[in-house]
């Protein structure tokens, strides 16, 4: 009975061990992605960044995102608009960890911040205000407004008419314009105008 508390014990000691190492590889792997996206140039942010996090396996993929974005905007504060869509469009179920992570970084950002998230992902847009609200109070009208014009445009651009309902019977046939005489010269004296009754 001894015996096998022993092993059990030593079973669960590996195990940890095992945990604690794969974490500290992870940790370091993150601390690589961070670093390749802030050594990037500020044009290839966001692609290095989608690289990576298109790499990433799909239960590491929110934290691949996360360091990559972080160290993305820590490096490259003027990428926030291309950065964040190209990670929200690369791990569109991390929105909310996204906002979340830029409004901490970038909090005077907020207004950007909803609106790069509601064009990025449609579905995620009511959670990234929310989160932006509660990060950002004082800017609640100026995100609200934001995010109203942003529906607005995606509203706009669903219901433009298709090129065929503007010709539903067939080719477009212009009629030549009639050619009307020149006109007059008129003179620039007064009183000396033949042409004028």
């Amino acid at each position: 009975m001894k015996s096998l508390e022993k092993i059990s014990v030593t079973l669960v000691a590996i195990s940890a061990l095992a945990v604690v190492s794969a974490r500290a590889s992870s940790a370091a792997e993150l601390e690589a992605v961070g670093q390749k996206v802030a050594a990037s140039k500020t044009v290839e942010a966001p692609a290095v960044a989608v690289k990576l996090v298109k790499k990433a396996a799909k239960e590491d993929k929110e934290q691949v995102a996360l360091a990559a974005l972080t160290a993305g905007l820590r490096a490259h504060p003027a990428s926030l608009p291309t950065l964040l869509t190209a990670v929200i469009k690369a791990a569109p179920d991390s929105t909310d960890a996204l906002v979340t992570a830029a409004l901490e970084l970038v909090p005077e950002s907020a207004a950007t911040i909803v609106r790069v998230a509601s064009e990025s992902n449609p579905a995620k847009a009511e959670a990234a205000l929310a989160a932006a609200v509660k990060r950002v109070p004082a800017m609640k009208v100026t995100m609200e407004r934001e995010m109203a014009a942003t529906r607005s445009r995606r509203v706009v651009a669903s219901v433009a008419p298709a090129p065929a309902a503007l010709t539903p019977s067939g080719p477009v046939i212009q009629t030549p314009r009639p050619t009307a005489p020149p006109p007059k010269p008129v003179t620039a004296y007064g009183g000396f105008d033949p042409g004028r009754p």
